[in-house]
């Protein structure tokens, strides 16, 4: 993708991208950065552009993260419950 259409996105569009996907756009911009010949105007653009990739690969990572907290307790409760059963199942046992 050529500058000009990165910068093009607009938030909607950006929004709806993947985290992989954003992170590549982040990419193709370091390594415009990394060219010799720099356009000074451009850059500058391009510069606000990956500040506000970043915020949106930020703030997927952390739904992801959160997505993550979430069923890492789903299977706590389920091996609590896994557990108590085993326990209750010992007990009736013995009784």
């Amino acid at each position: 993708m050529h500058m000009e259409e990165i910068l093009s996105l607009n938030s909607e569009e950006m929004e709806k991208l993947s985290f992989n996907d954003l992170v590549e756009k982040i990419e193709e911009i370091k390594d415009y950065f990394h060219q010799n010949e720099v356009d000074i105007e451009l850059a500058l653009k391009l510069y606000g552009k990956a500040v506000e990739l970043l915020a949106i690969a930020r703030a997927k990572l952390i739904n992801f993260k959160k997505e993550k907290e979430e069923i890492d307790e789903k299977y706590r409760e389920f091996l609590e419950r896994l557990e108590r059963e085993e326990n209750g199942g010992e007990e009736e046992n013995l009784f």
